[in-house]
């Protein structure tokens, strides 16, 4: 089996190489068969591609430099028109892998049949599980999170215990088989950043895979600058309209309806 790794650079030098040397390190790359990383500099990082490229890595590394920078989904996607993998992944900059001998769950990494995400689980530095799976994004449920970080409390609304139990899961480390991120013409180019990852995990319910968590454990720190002043407020708040007025979020309601 090969599977591409899709990883996109927007000045995060140090991390791409933490991110890449993790890999090596974990034992992952080569236990799933062969690896591609595919990495794309959404801005110019001559330093950065200099070093990656002189370093021997055990994989395949293809560097692709946009000439103007382009959103979430349209990189991966962009990556995914040049991978050659049985397994599509997409990966945050700031994920770091672990050791599999001492953090995988025990489980086969051959993604099962009729799966169309996998999901590691995904911790913080003190391995503090983070809440990347979450339950369906609505105005009411997003108004009442909000409300709950602002008051501080420990434990907020919208979070799913499992990738099974969950309506999305982050796009930090999603893993596709080849054919259904094709299938789904990968990720809805009209967001920008922010809820494609949401977009994709309802429409590939609504085709009938499902989502699973897969038996290894990857280092998060999520950043949350979706909520900060400024262009990331501007993005977050443009693509939830997008996604509530979207056919695919009106299906996926109907659906949750029409099963309760």
């Amino acid at each position: 089996m090969l599977i591409s790794f899709s990883v996109v650079s927007h000045g995060h030098g140090p991390h791409i190489v933490t991110l890449l040397e993790s890999l090596v390190s974990s034992g992952l790359s080569t236990a799933c068969g062969n690896a591609e990383v595919l990495l794309t500099l959404n801005v110019p990082e001559e330093q950065l591609k200099a070093q990656v490229q002189q370093r021997d890595w055990p994989f395949r590394l293809v560097v692709k430099e946009n000439a103007a920078p382009l959103g979430f989904g349209a990189n991966h996607n962009q990556a995914f028109a040049k991978a050659r993998g049985d397994v599509f992944a997409v990966v945050n900059p700031d994920i770091a892998f672990l050791p599999l001998d001492a953090h995988a769950d025990g489980g086969s990494l051959v993604m099962p049949s009729g799966v169309g995400v996998w999901v590691p689980r995904q911790v913080d530095r003190a391995g503090k599980v983070q809440d990347h799976c979450r339950t369906l994004i609505t105005p009411w449920g997003l108004l009442a999170r909000v409300a709950m970080r602002m008051v501080g409390a420990q434990r907020l609304p919208g979070v799913a215990p499992t990738a099974e139990a969950a309506d999305w899961v982050n796009g930090a480390l999603m893993w596709f088989p080849r054919h259904v991120y094709q299938a789904l013409g990968g990720f809805d180019e009209r967001y920008f950043m922010y809820c494609e990852d949401a977009d994709l995990c309802l429409r590939l319910q609504l085709a009938g895979w499902r989502m699973q968590t897969a038996p290894f454990t990857v280092v998060h720190d999520a950043q949350r600058n979706s909520l900060r002043p400024g262009k990331h407020l501007r993005w977050h708040l443009t693509s939830l309209l997008k996604f509530w007025c979207s056919a695919t979020f009106c299906r996926y309601c109907i659906k949750m309806l029409s099963v309760k």
